[in-house]
């Protein structure tokens, strides 16, 4: 009975996880995926890509940064107040997609923090 008992508490707890981690895909995709590339990558969102993808983000964070929260407070600042010295691309990126837009009012901290979580975690 014990064993039954762990098992359904541990395939509820896995169940959660998985939504979890498909509502906050849903919400980067959401409040991201226009600019960023996220979700399912096709020809026309390739050929209209307006930043860089999200795992090229992840993975410029994760070589500036070597602590988890330092990553996650840049992304969130740079979000909130984006300017070209904060920009972590070399000067072609830079040229080609410029200095994004702040999303103040667009998005919340607490959103921005999960999203940047999320696509920290992701592996490419």
């Amino acid at each position: 009975m014990k064993k039954i008992v762990g098992l359904s508490l541990m395939l509820g707890v896995f169940s959660i996880v998985c939504a979890s981690d498909a509502a906050v895909e849903a919400l980067a995709v959401a409040k991201c995926g226009e600019c960023h590339l996220m979700g399912e990558i096709t020809k026309e969102k390739l050929s209209s890509m307006k930043a860089p993808p999200y795992w090229a983000i992840a993975k410029k964070a994760r070589e500036k940064y070597e602590k988890e929260e330092d990553k996650i407070k840049y992304i969130v600042d740079y979000a909130f107040s984006p300017t070209e010295d904060k920009m972590l691309f070399p000067r072609e990126t830079k040229e080609k997609f410029g200095v994004m837009p702040s999303l103040k009012g667009k998005v919340t901290e607490e959103e921005i923090r999960m999203i940047s979580t999320y696509i920290l975690e992701k592996k490419f």
